[in-house]
C-alpha cells in the first residue's frame, strides 16, 4: 500500500509538471506609460496557441524590475486579464480568406510602479517556458521560452512613455500574396519611430530544473543580459520570414513587404525604438508567432436586382440599392446616368434619386484597385413616382350618410385598385377607383383603406377615417323655468326642419310636432326633451327642466326658507333653519315625493346643500322635511332643490 501511494505521487506530480510545462505561447510584448511624477503602469500581453491543445494563460504573470547593476527592485504577480480571441481573417488583405482551423488568444496583464530616476535607469521584464514546438524557422524550438522587456531611460525626468503596439497581431499571412498589413504602434510623447526586425530572446526552462532563471516560469524574472535564440537557415533575426521578394519592414510605418512563398509557421521579432532628438528612449519587442497558410479568395461583387425583387422600383425615381457582395472592403457604385460623374456612392446600401424615368446601366466594384476586385452591372428600367392621394365627401351622420370616398393619382396603366371600409360597413369591399357611397349599420370611427397595384408587384396604401355621428345636430331647448303649481310653460326650440316633443312622465303638450309649444306639467319637476332634425337629415337632441314652486312657497312657517339653489354663488346654497332651531340639538330627516328617507342627520348645522345620505347631489324637485328635537316636531314642510335656473 505504501508503494501504491508513493507511484501515485510520482505520476500526479509529473502530471502537473507536464501540464506547467506544455508548450502554447506563440508570442507577446511589454510597454509602459507614465501616468505622472515617478508612477508607471506597465502593460503586459501574452499571446498564446488555444487549437493546439496547450497549458492555458497564467492566473498571475511575474514581473520584476532591475536597476543598471541588475540589483531587484520589485517583484509582482499580476493577475490575468480578460481572455480574447484574435480575429482569424486578420490578414491585412480582405480579398483573402484563411482556412478556419487556427486560433490564437491573448491575455494582458497590468501593473503599476513608483520608479524615481536613476542613473542607467530600469529593465522591466516577464519571462515565461515554453514556444510551440513545430516554428519551422527554429530548431527544437519548444525547448525555448520568452522574454519581454523594456527599459526606463536613465535619469528620465521628463515622465516617458514607451512606445505601445495599437492592435492584436494578425494570425495569419496569406502564403503566395502579396502583404498588406502594417505593424501598428503608437507614441504618446511625440517621438519619432523606427520600425526593424530584431532578435527573439530565450527566457525560462522547458526542462524545469535548478529553478531561478532555468525555471518554467521564473519568479522573479531574470535580469539581463538575455539570450537571442538562433534561426535555423537561411533564416535570421532580420530576415525571419520566407519571401519572393524578401519580406521587409517599412522602418518608418512598420509595413510588412513582400510574398510569403512558403508554408508553415514562422517566429518573427518586431522591434520599435522611439528617438529624441537623436537619442533612443527606449524600445519594444513584439515577439511573435505568424502562421503563412494558403488563403482562398472568393471576392463576389453582387447586388440585388429587379429580376429577385421587383419591388426595387415601386418608389419612382427613388430606387433603394442592396449590396450582397462577400469578403470586400470598399464598395464603389455608379448609377449610370450620362453626362454626369456625381452619380456615384460608396455607401453599403445607398438610396439614389434618378433625373428622370428610363433605362441605366448600374455598375458595382468591390475592392476597387485591389488585385482581387470584382464587379457587376445590371439594367434598371426606373419608372415616375406615383402622387396619389385619397379623400371623402358627404354627411358623416348616422341618419344620412352615403359617404363618397375617392382616390386620385398617376396610377399606371394595368392598376388594380382595393378598397375596404371595415366591418358594418355597406358595401364592405370596392374594386373600383370610384366606389359607390358607403353607409355603416352603427355610429362612431370609421377607419377605410385603399391600396393600388400596379405591375410587377408594386403597390401604394392610404389609410383614412371618418366619424359617423348619432344626433350631431346642435340643437337648443331653451333654459330651464319654475312655474307655480297648475300653471304651464312655453317651450321653443332652436331652429330645424322637424321636431318632436317628450317628457319623462306624462304631460299635457298643446302639440308635439311643432318648433314652439306649450306644456301643462301633471306633477313635480318635469324634464321636456326635443328631437329635431335638420335639413340634411340629421338629428339632434336637447332637454329642458320645468320646475314647480312648492305649496310651502307661502310657507307653514315664515321663517322656513322652502327653496335651496346650491350652486356655490353664495346664495341660498344650504338650508338655513335656524330660526326654527333656535340653538336647540335636532334631527334632520329628508324624504322624496315617494317618501323615501334620502337624509337623516341627528345633529344638523344649518350645512344641508341638497346631497343624499351618501353625499352625492340629489336630482332637482320638491322633498319634504322634518326637523325633531327631544321636545317633539319643530318643523315639517317642503323644499324645493333648483340649480339649474
Amino acid at each position: 500500500m505504501k508503494m501504491d501511494f508513493k507511484i501515485a505521487l510520482i505520476v500526479g506530480f509529473l502530471f502537473a509538471f507536464s501540464s506547467l510545462r506544455a508548450a502554447h505561447l506563440v508570442g507577446g510584448h511589454i510597454s509602459y506609460e507614465c501616468v505622472g511624477g515617478n508612477d508607471y503602469q506597465v502593460f503586459l500581453r501574452v499571446y498564446r496557441d488555444c487549437a493546439g491543445g496547450g497549458a492555458a494563460f497564467d492566473a498571475d504573470a511575474n514581473i520584476a524590475v532591475y536597476d543598471a547593476s541588475n540589483n531587484l527592485i520589485q517583484s509582482v504577480q499580476v493577475p490575468k486579464g480578460p481572455t480574447v480571441s484574435v480575429p482569424l481573417n486578420s490578414t491585412g488583405n480582405p480579398c483573402l480568406t484563411p482556412p478556419s482551423n487556427l486560433c490564437t488568444e491573448y491575455a494582458d496583464y497590468t501593473t503599476s510602479f513608483s520608479l524615481p530616476p536613476i542613473v542607467g535607469g530600469y529593465t522591466i521584464v516577464h519571462q515565461r517556458c515554453c514556444r510551440n514546438n513545430s516554428i519551422d524557422n527554429v530548431a527544437n524550438s519548444g525547448n525555448f521560452g520568452n522574454t519581454y522587456f523594456v527599459t526606463i531611460p536613465s535619469l528620465d525626468t521628463t515622465c516617458n512613455s514607451s512606445p505601445a503596439f495599437n492592435n492584436p497581431a494578425p494570425i495569419v499571412l496569406c502564403g503566395n500574396e502579396p502583404l498588406n498589413l502594417t505593424i501598428e504602434a503608437i507614441e504618446k510623447d511625440g517621438d519619432s519611430l523606427h520600425f526593424e526586425f530584431c532578435d527573439i530572446l530565450e527566457g525560462g526552462s522547458s526542462g524545469g530544473g535548478g529553478g531561478g532563471c532555468f525555471a518554467v516560469v521564473p519568479v522573479p524574472s531574470c535580469p539581463p543580459p538575455y539570450t537571442p535564440i538562433n534561426f535555423l537557415a537561411p533564416y535570421t533575426p532580420s530576415q525571419p520570414l520566407p519571401g519572393t521578394p524578401p519580406i521587409s519592414i517599412d522602418p518608418l510605418t512598420g509595413q510588412l513587404n513582400g510574398k510569403p512563398d512558403q508554408l508553415g509557421r514562422f517566429v518573427v521579432g518586431i522591434c520599435v525604438s522611439e528617438w529624441r532628438n537623436g537619442i533612443q528612449m527606449s524600445q519594444i519587442r513584439l515577439d511573435y508567432q505568424f502562421n503563412i497558410v494558403n488563403c482562398v479568395s472568393n471576392i463576389v461583387a453582387d447586388m440585388l436586382t429587379p429580376a429577385e425583387d421587383s419591388t426595387l422600383l415601386c418608389n419612382g425615381l427613388n430606387v433603394q440599392f442592396q449590396n450582397e457582395s462577400t469578403n470586400f472592403n470598399h464598395l464603389f457604385w455608379d448609377f449610370g446616368v450620362p453626362g454626369i460623374v456625381t452619380d456615384t456612392s460608396n455607401l453599403p446600401n445607398p438610396v439614389f434619386s434618378f433625373p428622370s424615368p428610363g433605362s441605366y446601366t448600374v455598375l458595382l466594384v468591390v475592392n476597387p484597385g485591389w488585385q482581387c476586385s470584382d464587379s457587376t452591372t445590371f439594367e434598371f428600367l426606373v419608372q415616375p413616382d406615383v402622387n396619389a392621394s385619397m379623400s371623402w365627401s358627404g354627411v358623416p351622420c348616422f341618419e344620412v350618410q352615403g359617404i363618397q370616398w375617392e382616390a386620385v393619382g398617376n396610377f399606371p396603366p394595368n392598376s388594380s385598385f382595393d378598397w375596404n371600409f371595415g366591418p358594418g360597413a355597406s358595401p364592405n369591399f370596392s374594386s373600383n377607383l370610384v366606389p359607390p357611397p358607403v353607409s355603416w349599420s352603427s355610429p362612431g370611427w370609421k377607419t377605410v383603406s385603399f391600396t393600388a397595384y400596379w405591375p410587377p408587384t408594386c403597390s401604394i396604401t392610404f389609410v383614412d377615417s371618418v366619424e359617423i355621428s348619432a344626433l350631431a345636430a346642435t340643437v337648443d331647448a331653451g333654459p330651464n323655468q319654475t312655474i307655480e303649481r297648475n300653471e304651464y310653460a312655453d317651450l321653443g326650440a332652436s331652429t330645424g326642419f322637424s321636431f318632436y316633443w317628450y317628457s319623462d312622465i306624462p304631460s299635457r303638450y298643446s302639440g308635439q310636432f311643432q318648433q314652439n309649444i306649450r306644456v301643462w306639467p301633471q306633477d313635480d319637476t318635469t324634464t321636456y326633451y326635443v328631437l329635431v332634425k335638420d335639413e340634411l337629415g340629421c338629428e339632434g337632441i336637447d332637454s329642458v327642466k320645468i320646475f314647480w314652486a312648492p305649496d310651502s312657497i307661502i310657507p307653514e312657517d315664515p321663517r322656513v326658507m322652502n327653496v335651496i339653489t346650491p350652486n356655490a354663488d353664495g346664495r341660498n346654497d344650504v338650508l338655513n333653519l335656524s330660526n326654527v332651531l333656535d340653538n336647540q340639538t335636532a334631527r334632520l330627516l329628508v324624504l322624496n315625493r315617494w317618501g323615501q328617507e334620502v337624509l337623516d342627520r341627528p345633529n344638523y348645522q344649518n350645512d344641508w346643500d341638497g346631497v343624499d345620505q351618501g353625499g352625492d347631489p340629489l336630482p332637482d324637485g320638491t322633498y319634504y322635511i322634518l326637523l325633531i328635537s327631544a321636545k317633539g316636531t319643530l318643523y315639517q314642510g317642503g323644499v324645493s332643490i333648483i340649480r339649474s335656473n
